[in-house]
């Protein structure tokens, strides 16, 4: 098994190709749908948001998985096979679980702790375990991230900054113009217009709502106090408002110096959409834009204190890692407990054959001082080879077991650990570091590639 992640971010690319391989969820399902199908890949997320499009990977060659990604990437994107590797970074096994735990926790944003990327990834693993493309290995990855994204937002002080890309585009304009008592129009119902408009009615602006699906507009405006705006008047209340922020992810633009017209326009838009919503000639009007574009220019000028942030999501990188390493030992161990029992049972059936006046209660003893005979045999090689294979020691234990024990062709393939048999359960719930050991899935230690 391979973990594999392909990411086409704001760092790697420019807004305009991230806008073409920008997608909507009923898109990425189709791409995770397209992948899985494909061969040698058995499990698939495909995220995208504001400033990423990013796919993963659960497959079993790394290159055939590689390549089942690269094609429609760079199809989307406009781009040959050849030109991708300039617009996208691609990671495995180790990198790759590193990416993800600092993209979750908001290290990887072009706004540095923004924690509407919870919620992106939440809904986009849940889209996934809905359609069954993901699996064991992505379940585990990305509910193990979201722990560690919640922690780093409860935790450090990146978190406690409530950061967003709203709050940094009020930050580039702070000075500019007063939200308190701000007529606001918000366009879009999603989860960043509805983030968008609660913080500007907490910060004292009259928000309005506009949107595609007027009932959905409704209850969003219905939460701020403010009104509901149908889509077929929006050029008149765009005039109408000082403050107008965008987010609809639609494919063309929808405000414009066209449609503003000679009449009134906004002092301020806020076009926080991939694709972008606004046209950037809405400037020749005197309007203030503030965009991704912009934003990604002012990006680093705060100083923010991440070290914290980084340092744990480190600590949990190590602690996932060594725990998958530790996982990928239990079909091993199963399998020796197996053939432990199945050495006894043999004698036993012997001794039965050979002592057939034995009655059942020296039957039971003899059975009985068997197994502890076994279990204390096993028992040290079994929790060693945990404890070993939960370090950095490149050396696969789980294979000397096999080795030693004859084993192969033994092993137990495990998804859950309720599919271990009753005498091997012990074998799965031992502890690595006083942890029990989820559901084993190998991820072993490699770097960032290039596509």
């Amino acid at each position: 098994m391979t973990l594999l992640a392909v990411s086409i971010n704001h760092r790697t690319a420019d807004l305009d190709l991230l806008a073409r391989t920008s997608m909507d969820q009923e898109t990425s399902r189709r791409l995770a749908h397209q992948l899985v199908g494909a061969a040698h890949v058995k499990e698939a997320l495909v995220l995208s948001t504001c400033n990423r499009t990013e796919v993963y990977l659960d497959t079993d060659r790394f290159h055939a998985g590689l390549e089942a990604v690269a094609q429609p990437l760079a199809q989307r994107a406009g781009v040959t096979r050849e030109e991708l590797p300039e617009a996208c970074r691609v990671y495995y096994d180790e990198a790759a679980v590193k990416h993800c735990f600092g993209l979750v926790a908001g290290l990887d944003s072009l706004v540095v702790g923004e924690n509407q990327i919870l919620g992106q990834v939440r809904e986009a693993l849940s889209s996934a375990q809905e359609d069954r493309t993901s699996g064991p290995a992505i379940n585990q990855l990305f509910q193990t991230a979201l722990r560690v994204g919640k922690r780093v937002q409860s935790e450090t002080s990146i978190g406690a900054a409530g950061r967003s890309v709203l709050s940094a585009a009020l930050h580039q304009l702070d000075g500019e113009f007063e939200v308190a008592g701000a007529s606001c129009l918000v366009v879009g119902a999603g989860a960043m217009a509805g983030l968008a408009a609660r913080t500007l009615a907490t910060q004292g602006a009259t928000v309005n709502c506009a949107n595609r699906t007027l009932a959905k507009a409704e209850r969003l405006a219905a939460e701020v106090g403010g009104r509901a705006i149908a889509m077929d008047e929006l050029d008149a209340a765009v005039a109408e408002h000082d403050v107008v922020v965008t987010c609809t992810g639609a494919s063309g633009s929808l405000i414009s110096a066209q449609t503003l017209g000679d009449g009134p326009a906004p002092s301020v838009v806020i076009d926080l959409a991939m694709p972008p919503d606004v046209n950037e000639d809405v400037t020749s009007r005197g309007v203030r834009l503030v965009n991704l574009a912009s934003l990604k220019e002012g990006e680093g000028q705060d100083e923010l204190d991440v070290e914290a942030a980084r340092s744990l999501v480190g600590f949990e990188v190590t602690a996932f890692l060594a725990k998958q390493r530790a996982q990928a030992v239990t079909p091993t161990v199963v399998a020796l407990r197996q053939m432990a029992s199945g050495v006894v049972e043999s004698e036993m059936k012997r001794l039965r054959r050979r002592l057939p006046q034995l009655d059942d209660a020296a039957e039971a003893q003899i059975h009985n001082a068997l197994n502890r005979v076994a279990e204390k045999l096993i028992h040290s090689p079994t929790v060693r080879v945990r404890e070993f294979s939960g370090g950095d020691d490149p050396v696969d234990y789980a294979a000397v077991l096999r080795t030693l024990f004859a084993l192969e062709g033994r092993e137990i393939a495990l998804s859950d650990p309720e599919d271990c048999p009753p005498e091997a359960q012990r074998a799965v719930s031992e502890k690595v570091d006083g942890v029990p050991t989820p559901a084993p899935t190998l991820i072993a230690v490699q770097e960032e590639v290039t596509a």
